[in-house]
């Protein structure tokens, strides 16, 4: 019988993965390998909701060059889903038994992907045709509509240090009028009452415990796998003069950074103001560089944000462009003054002094990461001036290392290592000889002004 093709049609569609599936021999079920994590055994695990069963044999379509034998669907909600992915493919993009291909999955902040996907010039299908395919691992940064893709394997990673919003309380409350955690509830967990990722990738031990009381079915496909974007945010911080020099920050300037998270809680809708105060009242060694996150540039438009923020950038304030990684910013970074963002987690854990603008108690978990730094750092109060408040920063330095440290992973420096087992594991590979790691981050461009095409040079 011959063997059956999964995209179909008399001609090849723009950018199509063809693949066929060849009849297999009976045979009996093989057990599933265990996905270990420093003690946690993850024995028997078993196969997402919905999960295609069959393994097809290797491609052989002519137009094919490399005979890759597994095929990788990347799924990209957001950019800042995209920056967290980022992470995790390299540890399979150079193996040539491996094809990436990548789609978008629909989202309410998803503007700009589709422009950075061609900016990374990656194999892109159609959404509609990747729910068409079949794939044998598909990786995300979210799990929103995971179980529409058909895959063999799934595996989904926070894209924030861990877990630690909460619902929306207009969207989603438990019986007892309690709001879950976002990404370890079962809303985003299950499909028909059956979990729809088979490796669930958790920085700290501490998440199972949230886990195992919102989501009991899914605690067996989690993976204590710690924080990739903790463990090159600290391999940056060594790099330090060398993004401070390519960010143009003299020696013997001290670098104030910003950053602001997205939405009416954030520091740029709350505490604009901060961003005019700065440039006004510090000492000219002072440098002010704010960051946005990408959900903000998605939501307004480039154009419009750096339109808005002219003001703030008149006064003296550089701005990093819109999806460029924030990494190499707070490397070179001696205060960060940040609102509940992530940013303000990952800056304390590598030793920088942090000065929080607010902190909105209601939209974070009160045992979560963020909610402990904020108990031991200052916030910003009227009337005060910046630099005695940076300095109230500075002396909460070692207490926000201390908690930060302890919180935000548990497993550091091993992140790439765990990662790359659990792929190849999940994806029924050898792993490749050599130690796992990335590639050294590029510093993250500025906002520059261009003339528009119909103003005279």
């Amino acid at each position: 019988m011959p063997g059956r093709l999964l995209s179909q049609g008399a001609h090849r569609p723009s950018g199509a993965l063809l693949r066929r599936v060849e009849p297999r021999a009976a045979q009996a079920p093989r057990s599933r390998p265990a996905l270990r994590s420093g003690g946690i055994s993850l024995t028997g695990l078993r196969r997402s909701a919905d999960a295609v069963v069959d393994r097809p044999a290797a491609p052989q379509y002519r137009w094919h060059t490399i005979a890759y034998q597994r095929t990788v669907l990347v799924a990209v909600h957001t950019l800042t889903s995209l920056l967290r992915l980022e992470d995790i493919l390299p540890l399979l993009e150079a193996d040539a038994r491996i094809q990436l291909v990548y789609t978008q999955v629909p989202d309410e902040l998803g503007d700009g992907v589709s422009q950075r996907l061609r900016d990374l010039q990656v194999k892109v299908l159609p959404w509609a045709e990747a729910r068409r395919g079949i794939f044998d691992l598909v990786i995300a940064a979210s799990q929103h509509r995971l179980e529409d893709i058909p895959a063999r394997r799934r595996l989904a990673s926070p894209h924030g240090a861990g877990y630690n919003k909460l619902w929306p309380a207009d969207l989603l409350t438990d019986e007892d009028g309690t709001r879950p955690v976002y990404g370890l509830d079962r809303q985003s967990l299950l499909h028909n009452g059956e979990p729809t990722v088979d490796a669930l990738l958790l920085p700290h031990q501490d998440h199972l415990a949230t886990l195992s009381r919102q989501c009991p079915e899914a605690v067996s496909r989690a993976v204590v796998a710690g924080d990739p974007c903790f463990d090159r945010t600290l391999a940056c911080r060594e790099q330090r003069e060398r993004y401070r020099h390519e960010l143009g920050v003299r020696s013997s300037q001290v670098l104030v950074s910003v950053a602001s998270t997205w939405g009416q809680e954030s520091l740029l809708a709350q505490h604009r103001e901060v961003l005019l105060r700065l440039p006004a009242e510090l000492p000219a060694s002072h440098r002010v560089i704010a960051t946005a996150h990408p959900a903000v540039w998605a939501e307004h438009s480039a154009r419009q944000l750096r339109s808005w923020l002219r003001d703030v950038r008149d006064a003296g304030v550089d701005l990093v462009d819109a999806g460029e990684d924030w990494r190499g910013l707070i490397a070179a970074t001696d205060v960060l003054i940040a609102d509940y963002s992530s940013l303000a987690v990952y800056a304390a854990a590598v030793r920088i002094p942090v000065l929080l603008s607010h902190f909105p108690v209601t939209e974070i978990d009160p045992n979560s990461v963020m909610a402990a730094l904020a108990e031991v750092s200052p916030q910003l109060m009227p009337g005060i001036p910046l630099s005695n408040q940076l300095m109230a920063a500075r002396e909460a330095q070692q207490r926000q290392w201390q908690v930060a440290h302890d919180r935000v992973t548990s497993r550091p420096g091993e992140s790439a290592s765990i990662i790359r087992k659990t792929l190849y594991e999940l994806l029924e590979l050898s792993e490749p000889l050599g130690l796992a790691g990335w590639p050294a981050l590029r510093t993250p461009r500025l906002v520059q002004d261009e003339p528009h095409p119909w103003m005279p040079v």
